[in-house]
């Protein structure tokens, strides 16, 4: 969401409707959410915080290409690539984005959980 009208530099984050205090468990178990952006573990219902990592990365690819990473003509489909974990960087796009761009994606959108960035690589990582 902007915070001023027509100033695309100046956004807020909003709805944490689904939010949930992680401090103190080791994982969590309850599957809510917009498929587009659930991390695949979440189906399994067995997650930690590092979904949120995942959803970044979604929102990433969104805001780099106007394309989800995971499309699918029925949620059914969606919930099906996103367990899956592929996706290309093969929309026009992603012409003019650099490859550091690209591998902060990678690394973001990465469907094994022990491989994925944490919080701090991400804000770490040299494209930011």
């Amino acid at each position: 969401m902007l915070a001023r009208k027509n100033d695309p530099n100046c956004v807020k984050m909003i709805d944490f409707g689904l939010s949930k205090d992680f401090s103190g468990q080791e994982t969590m178990k309850t599957m809510s959410g917009s498929p587009y952006y659930i991390a695949p573990e979440v189906f399994l219902q067995n997650y930690n915080s590092k979904i949120d990592i995942w959803s970044l990365g979604v929102v990433l690819y969104i805001m780099l290409s106007g394309k989800v990473p995971f499309p699918g003509n029925s949620e059914l489909e969606i919930i099906g690539n996103v367990i899956k974990g592929d996706f290309h960087f093969n929309h026009e796009p992603f012409s003019r984005h650099s490859g550091q761009a690209k591998e902060f994606l990678q690394c973001l959108i990465k469907k094994e959980v022990n491989e994925r960035f944490s919080a701090q690589q991400a804000f770490s990582h040299p494209w930011i």
